[in-house]
């Protein structure tokens, strides 16, 4: 299961200094298939919280739509967490927003109508609905949303699949520790590592589940040390939520072995195997 999307590799690759993503950084596979605008647009996007440019917005869905980068709607989890909080935040410049919105291929019209719909302001739901925006937002799609009810909560929705893209997608446009802690608290699938293993070939839900959560809690973890490498803004955040001293022991251990391996003069994991379970202080020096 592949859980970050280009825009999300991109994100990981960039560096805690840099001001963009440049095509040396990128994997020779990802390099020679992504075009300078879509890297430029994707830059924009990767960014947007350090400075906030919602005037922009509305350009950047139509040269990322002429881009190709809305079509294909398994890959856009990413947006619909970014999107939904620019939306969220920018509630009186979406009737201006919607001129773009309107125009654009009926696909990506789609997958913005529910990224503002997720949003769940005053001002979405009175954009939303005008029939012809009711009508789109409301036929099947590809996330599974009931979108002709009331959007849920983001920091509410069911852990699946999709959970951690729209999370890091929220966090890439707001800075905000609330999507960073619903990633941490993903770790507590901890308990079900070895579940691929048990069941190659998963037959009954229950084992289908565990192997999910083992895969959730792996991709969790990856990509919270990816990026707490890349963002010091997100190493401060784990930081901040491991010396709450609120998280279960298996996920105090996983998000420990993070900073064990980025700031080891603070953080050492015990020899004992009976202590390395139990939540244990920062050590300094």
């Amino acid at each position: 299961m592949r859980i970050l999307t280009s825009f999300a590799l991109v994100f990981l690759l960039a560096s805690a200094a840099a001001a963009q993503v440049t095509r040396d950084r990128l994997p020779p596979e990802i390099a020679s298939q992504i075009s300078d605008a879509q890297l430029e647009l994707t830059n924009w996007m990767m960014f947007y919280y350090k400075k906030p440019v919602p005037d922009e917005f509305s350009v950047w869905l139509r040269r990322a739509s002429d881009e190709g980068m809305l079509r294909n709607e398994k890959k856009q989890f990413p947006f619909l967490g970014f999107g939904a909080t620019v939306f969220a935040a920018n509630p009186d410049k979406i009737p201006l927003w919607m001129e773009t919105i309107d125009v654009l291929p009926e696909q990506d019209r789609k997958t913005v109508l529910i990224a503002l719909w997720l949003s769940g302001s005053e001002a979405s739901q009175a954009a939303l609905s005008l029939k012809p925006r009711k009508d789109l937002l409301n036929g099947p799609n590809y996330f599974n949303f009931q979108t002709g009810r009331e959007p849920p909560h983001l920091n509410e929705i069911n852990v699946y699949w999709g959970f951690l893209d729209i999370q890091w997608g929220r966090f890439i446009a707001s800075g905000a520790e609330a999507p960073i802690r619903n990633i941490v608290s993903v770790l507590k699938f901890a308990e079900f590592m070895g579940a691929g293993n048990r069941f190659p070939t998963p037959k009954t839900d229950e084992q289908k589940q565990a192997v999910l959560k083992e895969t959730l809690f792996r991709s969790a973890l990856w990509s919270l040390r990816s990026n707490c490498i890349v963002d010091p803004k997100v190493l401060e955040i784990c930081e901040k939520i491991y010396n709450e001293g609120k998280l279960d022991r298996l996920s105090q251990l996983a998000i420990k072995s993070i900073f064990v391996e980025l700031i080891p003069g603070r953080y050492r994991i015990e020899e004992n195997p009976q202590q390395r379970l139990a939540p244990d202080e920062p050590t300094h020096g």
